[in-house]
């Protein structure tokens, strides 16, 4: 029963973010063809009639009142139609769909990485607390996270590509390259994902080493951790099967919201990178006011942040099934 009612509501919640994703885009100053005409744009301006903008217009249904146009957005989405990129001029699943494998290896590979590592360190870190190893992971973690991702995406680009020359400037593999074996490919994509990946693992690693190692210290002064060193149980044996276990709880909550969270993070670090994936594309539809690609990605987006949580909550019941009671 507690499931039902959480995807009820989670539910409900889709619906209003897919209702506000479809007034986003129309609040923005100017409209989709403005880029077509606009001298300031980054390409040669088209000499357009009124007739032909007005053609333009009614072809994508833009010229129809706002309650027409909202009805066609939700009933194309129950349809699984997102509707046509108008920069792109190409279906927006479509255009979505060949960007999202990049952003699903982006986003998965750091957040597995700054996660775990987080975890162990934080446990780490507060296991020797008030000591010179809690002090110094303190205050590097704090220190390397505090760079703003662009920033930190900047300054490994200008170390490791320009001045040592390592890692390769841009995209996700070598543009026109033949592979003589499947292994040769994934080293060179890879090669090209190592970069954007520790961006984001340093990025993000502070907030869950913090957590955890809150969330740890919490749980030493626990009697049940007291009872486990008087039974004779090694330190080792009490971080990891006592200690660890209990404070991973707040841990999974913020899990599910860093994961929503980079997936539109990840604008800086693709744009920085010029890495093929969703952050790179949704720039490119905001330059552009692309409303059915903004409508498309607003969605993946939402969905991706919705679903997250809830995963985390049917986890979280898992791991504490007292919240069933709740």
């Amino acid at each position: 029963m507690h499931q039902i009612n959480k995807l009820a509501y989670y539910l409900v919640i889709l619906f209003i973010i897919l209702s506000i994703n479809f007034s986003l885009p129309r609040v923005m100053p100017g409209d989709p063809l403005s880029y077509l005409t606009d001298p300031g744009a980054d390409i040669p301006p088209a000499r357009m009639t009124e007739e032909k903008m007005e053609r333009l217009l009614a072809y994508y249904g833009l010229d129809k009142p706002l309650s027409e146009q909202y009805i066609n957005y939700m009933v194309g989405i129950i349809r699984g139609d997102l509707g046509w990129s108008i920069y792109y001029s190409a279906p927006v699943l479509e255009v979505i769909s060949g960007r999202l494998k990049w952003t699903l290896l982006l986003v998965g590979t750091s957040t597995a990485i700054h996660v775990t590592l987080g975890i162990l360190i934080g446990a780490t870190s507060a296991w020797a607390r008030g000591r010179k190893k809690d002090m110094g992971l303190l205050i590097s973690i704090l220190s390397i996270s505090s760079f703003p991702s662009f920033f930190l995406g900047i300054l490994l680009t200008i170390l490791f590509v320009i001045k040592l020359d390592i890692f390769p400037l841009c995209g996700a593999q070598t543009a026109f390259a033949t592979y003589s074996s499947p292994f040769e490919e994934i080293f060179d994509i890879l090669h090209h994902l190592i970069l954007p990946v520790a961006t984001l693992v340093i990025s993000h690693i502070g907030g869950t080493y913090l957590l955890m190692r809150n969330s740890m210290l919490g749980v030493l002064g626990e009697d049940y951790i007291m009872t486990a060193r008087a039974k004779g149980l090694s330190e080792r044996y009490i971080l990891h099967r006592h200690a660890l276990a209990n404070a991973l709880l707040p841990i999974v909550t913020m899990t599910a919201m860093t994961v929503g969270f980079m997936v539109t993070g990840t604008i800086f670090v693709e744009t920085v990178f010029a890495y093929p994936g969703i952050g790179n594309l949704l720039y490119n539809a905001v330059l552009y006011r692309d409303y059915p690609l903004l409508q498309g990605l607003f969605l993946f987006i939402s969905i991706t942040i919705v679903g997250a949580n809830f995963i985390a909550d049917m986890i979280y019941i898992r791991l504490d099934p007292r919240v069933k009671h709740e």
